[in-house]
């Protein structure tokens, strides 16, 4: 039987990587007398002809070195496993071609004449990169995935995101037509970097030196969805990010600042609203999701149905704000408790309560001894001190870390971003 994949010894492996591990590309076999005749002639893949080595390998186009080992996926026993020759490994990234990237990105950004469409393609890049490496479970040796470039479109788990990656998409566009020899996995990460370097402040959150390309792009990748996070609380973004990503709780709580970007659809989600005042402010990369999380009256809105999120001020608003249970949690111990709001004491110029309802219930902090004050200090920090402040660089510096470690998880052969390849 041929195998697309890494099985036993790959004397018949048939797949499409053509990249070693140290990036070099493979020679056409026809070129190497030694291997005439071993049906090599598809190609310059990576193969093992007659077994002789322990993986396969190739012959690789470089003055210095003859030949490498190809990093190559294992196989899995599961027929509908990520691995095959669905599997595309990229070629060179190199800075002019990840500057090329952040051109195009702007230039699509700047196409789209309407804030709620243009914060909808900001948010919704950066949202598909992080539900990508949020499936990613270290405890899981024979299928982790993460950041593969596999999603399930129609899944409810990714709603939306169809809008973001499809035919018709300037972003899926823009990846045909320059960019469709990079794997998906590396262009995606590329994208959402972009992304927020030119929606970060001054364009301070630049995440070039943190980019590592080399990633595989697989077209199958079943299960994916039942691990992302739900929306019900923080017992959801427990397991997600510190159990199977193996983060920390203020890595976590810098991955979801990301919501301040981009907005919620009822027609989607099933969650209206931005995290941020307005849909312009949804376009801007900074601790704003922090500071209205912390110091806005919250309340819950559709108790007992399963789009339960909360929002603030008036419940008719024509810019509707919102919370999910996953951003509430992070600070206030909502998880058995939601009939409750963030900030009794917080009242309108005509006396009313800014909660709307549950104006005697207030929503309770963590307690010391419990392990989610971590996630609440974390939003404290990231607040960058006592307001007004415009300090920025508690939350980019806690995002590059959590950014690189969620982007690289389970990625050991990844190479840095440099001049040349």
């Amino acid at each position: 039987m041929m195998c697309g994949c890494n099985d036993i010894r790959q004397t018949d492996y048939r797949g499409r990587f053509s990249v070693t591990q140290s990036g070099f590309q493979c020679r056409e076999w026809s070129m190497a007398a030694n291997y005439p005749n071993q049906g090599l002639d598809d190609g310059p893949y990576c193969r093992n002809p007659n077994g002789v080595a322990s993986r396969a390998w190739c012959f690789v186009e470089n003055a210095d070195v003859l030949w490498d080992y190809c990093n190559v996926p294992m196989c899995s026993t599961d027929s509908s496993s990520s691995s095959g020759t669905s599997a595309i490994t990229s070629g060179c990234i190199n800075t002019a071609r990840y500057d090329a990237i952040y051109a195009d990105i702007e230039a699509i950004k700047n196409s789209i004449g309407n804030d709620v469409d243009r914060s909808h393609f900001l948010g919704g890049i950066v949202r598909m990169v992080a539900h990508d490496f949020m499936d990613y479970d270290a405890t899981n040796k024979r299928k982790p995935l993460g950041q593969d470039g596999c999603l399930i479109f129609d899944s409810p788990m990714n709603v939306g995101l169809s809008s973001i990656w499809c035919d018709s998409c300037p972003l899926k566009q823009l990846y045909d037509a320059k960019y469709s020899d990079l794997s998906r996995a590396d262009f995606w990460v590329a994208a959402g970097n972009a992304v927020i370097y030119l929606t970060s402040v001054n364009n301070e959150l630049d995440l070039r030196n943190t980019y590592y390309w080399g990633r595989t792009t697989v077209d199958s990748c079943p299960g994916s969805d039942s691990r992302l996070p739900t929306t019900a609380g923080c017992q959801s973004v427990e397991g997600v990010f510190l159990e199977r990503m193996g983060l920390t709780w203020k890595d976590a709580v810098a991955l979801l600042g990301a919501h301040t970007l981009g907005r919620g659809s009822s027609q989607f989600s099933g969650h209206h609203g931005t995290w941020v005042p307005n849909d312009k402010e949804a376009q801007i990369f900074d601790k704003k999701y922090f500071e209205e999380l912390f110091r806005r009256a919250w309340s819950p809105r559709g108790v007992g149905t399963s789009d339960q999120d909360w929002t603030t001020g008036s419940p008719n608003s024509s810019s509707p704000k919102m919370m999910l249970n996953t951003d509430m949690c992070l600070l206030f111990d909502i998880d058995t408790n939601k009939q409750c709001c963030s900030r009794t004491s917080m009242f309108k110029p005509n006396g009313q309560n800014r909660c709307e309802s549950n104006e005697d219930v207030e929503c309770p902090m963590y307690s010391r001894d419990n392990p989610r004050i971590e996630a609440a200090k974390a939003v404290k920090n990231f607040l960058g001190g006592s307001a007004p402040n415009s300090n920025n660089a508690p939350f980019y510096n806690a995002f590059t870390i959590a950014w690189f470690k969620a982007t690289t998880n389970g990625l050991d052969a990844l190479k840095p971003l440099t001049d040349t390849c």
